[in-house]
């Protein structure tokens, strides 16, 4: 299609590499931009790598594709996302909550998954999460800011539990 059109084939991946990279700092998982694309989630993780690692040309059509995705607003925050992302931002928030005495069950409670899912996220053993769950921990971290276990319906002695906890690890 596109040489019919009287463009090159294939084009370099750069411009729309870098878009895709704003795009994910902006808040969008790969499969957002897949999604807004049109363009398979596999293109767009491979747009994603450092560029010695990137395809060396891709088609005319997807570099316009993803170059055509407008950027999320810096004060809007982002949708509910889908596909995965780094668990580091949201393990470090699990981890200042639970040294302010929130245990993990009524985190869990909180964000609808399991105890041993947020125990896995806040103790590192998991790597990616879903841009959901991540979303989720973020907002009831900042939900839970002026807020005390304890105002919560929290045993005292649970929320001296898990700041001990906190503190030993």
């Amino acid at each position: 299609m596109d040489r019919a059109q009287g463009l090159a084939a294939r084009v370099d991946p750069t411009p729309a590499a870098l878009r895709a990279a704003v795009l994910v700092r902006r808040g969008m998982s790969a499969q957002d931009i897949a999604d807004a694309s049109g363009i398979s989630v596999t293109l767009v993780r491979r747009l994603l790598r450092p560029a010695g690692r990137r395809p060396a040309r891709i088609a005319h059509s997807t570099a316009e594709a993803v170059l055509g995705i407008p950027l999320p607003r810096r004060d809007q925050p982002p949708g509910p996302g889908r596909g995965l992302t780094g668990a580091g931002p949201a393990a470090e928030a699990l981890a200042q909550l639970a040294a302010r005495g929130w245990p993990a069950t009524y985190l869990a409670a909180r964000l609808d998954t399991s105890t041993a899912t947020v125990a896995a996220v806040r103790d590192g053993s998991r790597r990616r999460i879903s841009v959901a769950l991540d979303q989720r921990i973020h907002h009831l971290q900042r939900h839970l800011a002026d807020t005390t276990p304890t105002a919560q319906g929290i045993r005292a002695s649970d929320a001296a539990r898990t700041r001990a906890w906190a503190l030993r690890r």
